[in-house]
């Protein structure tokens, strides 16, 4: 029985991939790396900042690796929030019918953010929309070791929002994700997944338990009875 929503953000809640390929871009010209829009897509879309840099620099990804190496990854990982909030003060957009659905989510029980972005980046774009005041629940790049797919996201969203409702189960859960690697972090934690096709076409989305276009016209009834 569905009893919590746990909600990706970039892609999910906002369509904040163009303003993260930006702001990686003028961050990665100075490493004399370059990249369009589809190959950030391909390459990098499933990485939490840090992954993304590590991946720039020819780094194992997943690993925080010699002391050196964290050290520029951390001032990289800065720089580029520097470019976000430049980037987001251009303007921004939710999508479509999110807010909505949020709301209704929120009237009916606890939800909840497991994301790749960093806490700066999701409280900048959340005050912005006016939902800070939802989401009592966050997961954050800067809270797990490991960037999705790996599932300690999804697992640490699912412990904090027990410490509220005791004995929620992983099974309880919906996640909410735009891209293969949310899926398969979320399937591995044991959430039911949807799938929302604001970043890629539904085949890329195919280990999704159900696959969705987008939020309007999205209903509560509609998703208990998926769950189940």
């Amino acid at each position: 029985m569905l009893k919590a929503i746990v909600f990706d953000f970039d892609g999910v809640i906002v369509d904040s991939e163009p303003l993260h390929f930006r702001s990686f871009l003028r961050i990665a010209q100075g490493l004399g790396v370059t990249f369009s829009y589809e190959e950030y897509l391909e390459k990098y879309i499933g990485y939490d900042d840090r992954d993304a840099f590590r991946s720039m620099l020819g780094l194992p990804t997943g690993v925080e690796g010699r002391e050196a190496d964290r050290r520029r990854v951390a001032e990289l990982v800065e720089k580029k929030a520097d470019a976000f909030e430049a980037v987001v003060a251009e303007g921004i957009e939710p999508i479509p019918g999110v807010v909505e659905f949020v709301k209704r989510a929120a009237a009916c029980g606890p939800i909840a953010i497991a994301s790749g972005a960093t806490r700066r980046d999701i409280d900048l774009i959340l005050r912005r929309l006016d939902l800070s005041h939802m989401f009592g629940t966050m997961v954050t790049a800067d809270m797990v070791a490991r960037s999705k797919p790996d599932p300690a996201s999804y697992a640490m969203a699912v412990t904090l929002l027990g410490a509220q409702s005791p004995g929620l189960a992983p099974a309880d859960c919906l996640a909410i994700e735009d891209t293969a690697a949310g899926i398969e972090s979320a399937r591995g934690a044991g959430l039911f997944t949807i799938g929302v096709t604001t970043t890629g076409p539904a085949s890329k989305l195919h280990r999704a338990h159900r696959v969705i276009e987008g939020f309007r016209g999205l209903t509560m009834d509609q998703v208990r009875q998926w769950v189940g």
